[in-house]
């Protein structure tokens, strides 16, 4: 089932799709149960950009539980013990993914850590990105736009959450009034999005409250 966004959000944002991926590392598996969101006010514009096969909007965002087994509790492993070397893995199957879908990952400009509202503390990336769009949209017949996708890691209490989404850094001369382009604006609702998402036991009885 798709993961449900905070109640603030619901209204302006809806599901694209959901889609499961598994991996193995030697004896240990992983799970990532992933779900897109779009910006409803600003999807039409984001379907005139005529981008071809990406399948991420550029306005987006997402949410993943990611499972291990055996689990690292029955190994006698906190996942927050190990949140950086897991925070990396995780953070680089993201990219292998949405490159798959399409956006271009150009490199990571900064790491931080970062706090949830629960007080678990976290490991947040910043990568520079570019959307593909039709030069005939784009300044200078520009094939991409500049965008940036911010990915966060964070422990659950037995596993890892994910969160985080992709935002518009300059829009297409056709399309400026539409995408809207407000960085700041966006990156404060990724961050706040990150802090209040619950994914893992807390969320899974589908309370909406």
């Amino acid at each position: 089932m798709p993961i449900e966004l905070p109640p603030a959000y619901r209204e302006r944002w809806r599901v694209v799709g959901t889609r499961t991926q598994k991996s193995r590392l030697g004896l240990v598996s992983t799970t990532s149960q992933t779900t897109l969101y779009e910006h409803v006010p600003t999807a039409d514009a984001l379907e005139a950009l005529g981008a071809g096969d990406v399948e991420i909007p550029v306005r987006s965002l997402f949410a993943i539980d990611l499972s291990i087994q055996p689990s690292l509790t029955s190994l006698g492993v906190a996942p927050g013990a190990v949140l950086g070397m897991a925070a990396s893995k995780a953070k680089g199957q993201f990219v292998e993914s949405v490159e798959g879908d399409g956006l271009i990952v150009e490199g990571e400009r900064e790491s931080t850590r970062f706090e949830r509202a629960d007080g678990t503390t976290g490991k947040r990336y910043v990568l520079e990105t570019a959307y593909p769009v039709d030069p005939s949209l784009a300044a200078d017949d520009a094939d991409a736009i500049a965008a940036e996708t911010h990915v966060a890691v964070w422990p659950t209490e037995t596993d890892y959450g994910m969160a985080g989404g992709t935002l518009p850094l300059e829009a297409p001369a056709e399309l400026e009034t539409d995408l809207a382009v407000d960085p700041d604006r966006d990156r404060e609702t990724i961050l706040e999005v990150v802090r209040t998402l619950e994914i893992g036991s807390e969320s899974d009885d589908g309370d909406e409250s």
